[in-house]
């Protein structure tokens, strides 16, 4: 009815048009019901007469900083109401570095516990501490593979008290293009810790008197990768762990429990994003290049220096022939590289066995199972001089 009316009506419009509108709709039945009585000549006659009244009220709401607008036209139309155009000018902002919507999102929530607390060496941890130190490895690991935009779960706080600061006076109005940006995950990793711990046992040999302690560690967990709009289940596994005492003083020489236990947890979490990203994003070869160098499409601390991985070319897609779901494709072994030099984004290797050529870019990789080795016999010994008479004891060859 008014000129103002009229721009504000526009702003909301150019906001609507980009920035989306919520639509809330309400349907309300009123109900009137009249009655009538009548008595005539001794007779008597009721009647109910209903009727149905429907309404129904729709509210929009919508927000968004408009950083300028100009009007181009106003004028008043016949009817006494005012009609303007306007060119409305808004900020959007964009995220730093690459585009989160370019990827899969994914949120790890902290694995629940069967037990209250985990024994590390004599160190009764509470079950919350474990299961936020083994999420921040399984954060650290997935972040890395480069494949999932990993949005957190477990900083709230601090993202609320910056919410505050951008919302305060101080702030520009700018600023608060930041609020509204928070995502939405498309999978959740979730999971439940059975078992964590870490025991030194004493020895003592009876021959030599020498005392000692054998280490062992273990770690046992279920997992499962949700969708989270439906709470399909993407990826369902367990990870086993557990070490001796020769494997722990490899990995950590010096025995200090507090760095067993992070290997212990980095160990497990190294194996569940390997193996969740094995069967959704496996590794690829990106390009053999000319002096034999094979680059794959992933780096920093997912793969490491020396580990053999199989090549393999992908063939015609598998249907399953109860569903009709793919079950992915045929693969065919090309050959073997093995990893020569890690870099943050990518990682190089060489072909140990097989070939891996330019035709092979695109191949998949997965990695190698070890080789079972058969145990190695003494080689065979010379006759012993030792002479072990009847009567008992030994005759040396120097007596």
């Amino acid at each position: 009815m008014t000129h103002s009316e009229a721009i504000q009506n526009g702003l909301i419009e150019a906001l609507k048009q980009t920035r989306g509108v919520t639509i809330d709709s309400q349907q309300v039945f009123a109900k009137k019901i009249r009655q009538e009585s009548v008595s005539e000549d001794g007779h008597n006659s009721h009647q109910v007469e209903v009727s149905t009244h429907n309404q129904k009220r729709v509210r929009e709401a919508t927000r968004g900083l408009i950083h300028e607008y100009r009007i181009l036209d106003s004028q008043k139309t016949g009817d006494g109401d005012w009609e303007v155009t306007l060119a409305v000018k808004m900020l959007r902002y964009k995220t730093p570095g690459i585009s989160p919507h370019s990827r899969r999102k994914i949120a790890i929530i902290p694995f629940r516990s069967t037990k209250s607390s985990y024994g590390f060496r004599g160190r009764w941890i509470p079950a919350p501490e474990i299961s936020r130190q083994f999420t921040q490895k399984l954060v650290t690991e997935m972040t890395q593979t480069r494949r999932f935009t990993v949005l957190d779960r477990e900083y709230m706080e601090a993202f609320l008290q910056e919410r505050n600061l951008v919302l305060s006076w101080d702030a520009p109005v700018s600023e608060q293009m930041k609020i509204g940006e928070v995502l939405g995950v498309d999978y959740l990793l979730i999971g439940t810790i059975s078992e964590a711990g870490q025991k030194q046992t004493p020895y003592t040999i009876q021959v030599s008197g020498e005392t000692g302690y054998n280490h062992s560690a273990a770690f046992n967990a279920d997992y499962r990768i949700v969708v989270m709009a439906t709470r399909q289940i993407k990826w369902s596994d367990s990870v086993a762990i557990s070490l001796k005492d020769d494997e722990i003083k490899t990995m950590v020489p010096s025995l200090n429990a507090l760095e067993i236990q992070q290997s212990l947890l980095g160990k497990a979490a190294s194996q569940v994003v390997h193996s969740a990203m094995a069967n959704i994003y496996p590794l690829r070869v990106v390009k053999v290049q000319s002096n034999g160098d094979v680059i794959l499409n992933q780096g920093g601390i997912t793969v490491s220096q020396g580990e053999l991985l199989d090549v393999f070319t992908r063939g015609e897609k598998i249907l399953d022939p109860y569903t009709g779901e793919s079950l992915g494709a045929s693969e065919s072994w090309t050959g073997t590289i093995k990893i020569t030099r890690v870099i943050p984004k990518m990682s190089y290797a060489r072909v140990i066995k097989g070939e891996v050529s330019p035709r092979h870019n695109g191949s998949i990789c997965r990695r190698s199972a070890p080789e079972k080795r058969s145990p190695s016999r003494p080689p065979p010994g010379k006759a012993s001089d030792i002479i072990v008479p009847d009567k008992g004891g030994v005759v040396l060859p120097f007596d």
